[in-house]
């Protein structure tokens, strides 16, 4: 709806209804269980055009999140280094967001934003790991509410950026960055826990903590070159690098302190070659600075894995009717 010239609002409702059924039968165990849940589900989005090349954006929505298969199978995963097993009693949490974004399009192809955002969720679901003698991890909704609030900055400039009006080729050179940083607080409520999945024995450590699997910092930049020739050929190479600062791999239990992931620089290329309309051909390579990953269990300070994801290098060949 157009209030005026400048402010537009978008007003929507969505209605799912979730279901998830899951069967097993293994040499410990055989069952089944399933998960249903309706889910009525608004939101809202506000624009105001501050001017020709500036917007003001609101949005607040009801979303959800929903346990994965591997979450709620209560069967054995195991992974190098580490056993998993799921939780039938998983159920979803509900998930309030709001954000408040100023936009900025200072020519074609470049930005400057900055955002405030935040979000309110009930019954978290976390990664912890279990009181046992193999030191299995689990997933559980932890408590009744989490937290998160953030700001997050974006910029991208063209650096270069030419057209020639009598062969129509195009070159650019362009820069990107975007930054944001994220606080997230939860209650640990342990009791819930022991109420709510009879079997998995949760001692929290800790009375509140981070979100699982949430960094405070994230940076990611990119430079890419991009050039369009005659006959439909073209060419684009792209570097581009992240960071994120360490985050909780798994919450503790009993005295013991949470898996703690540490911070990762990457570094991916990318390079594109278009021949015609139909054919292009392609190179990648990811993960070029192959960092050592290290989980640390926090209040003992111990490193208890360490590894790398490895430099992963592939090309290929695309064909488009």
């Amino acid at each position: 709806y157009n209030f005026t010239d400048r402010l537009t609002a978008v007003l929507g409702v969505r209605a799912e209804y979730l279901k998830q059924s899951i069967d097993w039968y293994t040499a410990l165990s055989q069952g089944k269980n399933s998960f249903d849940q309706f889910e009525l589900l608004p939101s809202l989005a506000l624009r105001y055009k501050v001017t020709e090349n500036q917007n003001l954006r609101f949005a607040t929505s009801k979303t959800y999140t929903l346990p994965q298969f591997k979450e709620r199978a209560p069967f054995l995963f195991e992974e190098v280094g580490q056993s998993f097993f799921g939780n039938e009693n998983l159920y979803n949490s509900t998930d309030y967001n709001f954000d408040l974004k100023w936009e900025m399009y200072p020519k074609n192809g470049e930005v400057i934003s900055f955002t405030g955002f935040g979000k309110y969720i009930q019954n978290p679901i976390n990664q912890v790991t279990v009181a046992s003698a193999t030191n299995d991890i689990s997933w559980v909704n932890t408590g009744e509410k989490a937290i998160g609030l953030g700001i997050e900055g974006e910029w991208r400039k063209n650096i270069i950026s030419r057209e020639s009006n009598t062969t129509g080729e195009k070159t650019n050179l362009g820069f990107g960055i975007n930054v944001s940083y994220l606080y997230t607080n939860q209650d640990l409520d342990t009791q819930k826990v022991i109420e709510e999945n009879p079997g998995i024995s949760v001692a929290f450590t800790n009375k509140d903590s981070r979100l699982t699997g949430a960094s405070d910092l994230l940076v990611n930049s990119d430079i890419s070159f991009n050039k369009d020739f005659k006959n439909d050929k073209s060419l684009t190479a792209t570097l581009a690098g992240g960071y994120f600062s360490d985050r909780i791999y798994a919450l503790g239990v009993t005295g013991k302190g949470d898996l703690v992931d540490s911070e990762v620089i990457t570094l991916d290329f990318v390079l594109k070659y278009k021949i015609n309309k139909n054919i292009g051909f392609g190179f990648s390579a990811k993960n070029l600075t192959n960092p050592t990953i290290e989980r640390t269990q926090d209040i003992q300070n111990v490193v208890v894995d360490s590894y790398k994801k490895g430099r992963n290098f592939s090309i290929s060949m695309k064909y488009s009717f």
